[in-house]
C-alpha cells in the first residue's frame, strides 16, 4: 500500500512536487513487479485529479458514502521491470 497525504493548505494545487512523488512511487511499484495500482482522491480535489490523470490514471468510478466525500477511483497499469528482467 502506498499512501500520499497532502496537508490541507496544499490541497487543490496540483503541484509539480505531488506529481514527482507519485511518479517516484509508481517507479518503485513497477520495480517490485506490481502490475496495476489503484489510486483514490476526493471527488472535488482538482489538484489530485489533475496529478493522477497526468500520471496515466484512468477513472474507474466515483464511490459515494454517507460518512464522507465521494471518492474518485483510478487505475494505473505499470510496465513491470521486475517481470521484464526475468525474461
Amino acid at each position: 500500500m502506498v499512501v500520499n497525504v497532502i496537508r490541507g493548505n496544499h490541497h487543490v494545487r496540483g503541484s509539480a512536487r505531488g506529481g514527482f512523488r507519485l511518479w517516484a512511487a509508481l517507479e518503485v511499484c513497477g520495480e517490485l513487479g506490481v502490475q496495476r495500482v489503484l489510486l483514490t482522491c476526493d471527488h472535488d480535489n482538482l489538484g489530485s485529479i489533475t496529478t493522477i490523470e497526468r500520471c496515466g490514471g484512468v477513472l474507474e468510478d466515483i464511490v459515494t458514502s454517507p460518512e464522507g466525500p465521494a471518492k474518485r477511483r483510478y487505475w494505473i497499469d505499470l510496465p513491470t521491470r521486475a517481470l521484464e528482467g526475468a525474461q
